[in-house]
C-alpha cells in the first residue's frame, strides 16, 4: 500500500479520523443539557412507576379515634361497585338512640322508611337514661345524591345488655367475643374484618359500642360513638349525661325537622356517603 511522504497511511488516517468524529458525536449528545434533563426525567418516571407497582396505594390506619369519620380502606370492601352502610349497636344503647335520628333523617329524605323503624328508649341505667331513639327493624335501601345505598343494621345485645337480643344470657366477659362472632356470621368477611381489626377501639366496659362502616367504590369510612352531643340537640331532652330528662320518642319524631343539630349531623353523614360512592 502506498504511503505519503511522511510515511503515513492515508486510509488508516481517514479511518482514525472517522472514529474520532463518531466519538465526539456520541459525547456531544451527553453534553447537551436538554438531553440530560430528558434522561433524568425518564429515570424518575420509571422509578415512580416501579414504586407505585411495588408499594401499596393505601395503608389502613393501625387504630381509630371516636367521633370522627376515618378512612380505613381506599376502595370498595364489597368489590362489586355497590355502596352500603354496616351498622352495629344494641337495644338499650344511648349512643344508638342518639345516632338513630340523623341516620333516619338522611335515609328518610329519599325513601319513606317510617314503617321500618320502631320508636324506642335507651337503657334506664346507662348514660342519658331513657334517651329517645329508633330501632331499625330491617335492611333499608335508599338513595343519596342519586346513588343507591343499603343500610344493614345489626343489634348485638338486649335492652339491659345482660344477654342477646333473644334474651339468652351473656356474661360480661363474653359480650365482645359474642358480638364479633355475630358480625362474622352476618356481614361480608371483608366488612367483618374491619370491625375485628378495630375491636379494641370500638369497645367499652366489655361490650362493642355503636359503630358504622360506610363503603363504596371510592373508599371506606368508619365512625364510632356519638354523631353529635345529645345535650346540644335540645329536642332530645335536657340535663347532663348522668342526669338526663328526655323528651318522648313521639315528640322527637314529630319535631325532627326543627333540630339544626340533628340535621347538621345528618348532612355530615351524607357528605361521607358521597365520598364513598
Amino acid at each position: 500500500m502506498s504511503k505519503n511522504k511522511n510515511g503515513n497511511n492515508p486510509k488508516k488516517n481517514r479511518k482514525n479520523q472517522s472514529n474520532v468524529k463518531k466519538s465526539f458525536s456520541f459525547h456531544d449528545i451527553y453534553k447537551n443539557k436538554y438531553s440530560l434533563i430528558s434522561i433524568i426525567l425518564s429515570i424518575v418516571l420509571v422509578l415512580i412507576i416501579i414504586i407505585a407497582v411495588i408499594a401499596p396505594y393505601y395503608s389502613e390506619p393501625s387504630s381509630i379515634s371516636p367521633e370522627k369519620y376515618i378512612k380505613v380502606n381506599h376502595g370498595d370492601l364489597l368489590k362489586n361497585g355497590s355502596s352500603a352502610i354496616y351498622y352495629i349497636s344494641w337495644y338499650g344503647c344511648p349512643v344508638g338512640a342518639t345516632d338513630s335520628w340523623p341516620l333516619y333523617y338522611a335515609m328518610n329524605s329519599s325513601e319513606n322508611i317510617s314503617s321500618m323503624v320502631t320508636l324506642h328508649r335507651s337503657s334506664p341505667t346507662d348514660l342519658f337514661a331513657n334517651n329517645s331513639g329508633l330501632l331499625f327493624n330491617k335492611n333499608i335501601t335508599f338513595k343519596n345524591a342519586g346513588t343507591k345505598f343499603t343500610f344493614y343494621p345489626l343489634y348485638m345485645y338486649n335492652q339491659t345488655m345482660t344477654g342477646t337480643i333473644h334474651n339468652k344470657s351473656l356474661s360480661s366477659s363474653a359480650r365482645i367475643s359474642y358480638g364479633l362472632s355475630l358480625i362474622n356470621k352476618t356481614f361480608p368477611s371483608s366488612v367483618a374484618k374491619i370491625f375485628n381489626k378495630y375491636s379494641s377501639d370500638i369497645s367499652f366496659k366489655e361490650h362493642l359500642e355503636t359503630t358504622f362502616i360506610i363503603t363504596g367504590p371510592h373508599g371506606t369510612y368508619i365512625y364510632n360513638l356519638f354523631m353529635y352531643n345529645p345535650v346540644n340537640a335540645t329536642l332530645l331532652g335536657s340535663g347532663t349525661s348522668s342526669s338526663w330528662t328526655p323528651n318522648t320518642p313521639q315528640h322527637v319524631m314529630a319535631h325532627l325537622n326543627s333540630s339544626a343539630t340533628i340535621k347538621t349531623a345528618s348532612s355530615t353523614f351524607e357528605k361521607y356517603l358521597g365520598k364513598a360512592d
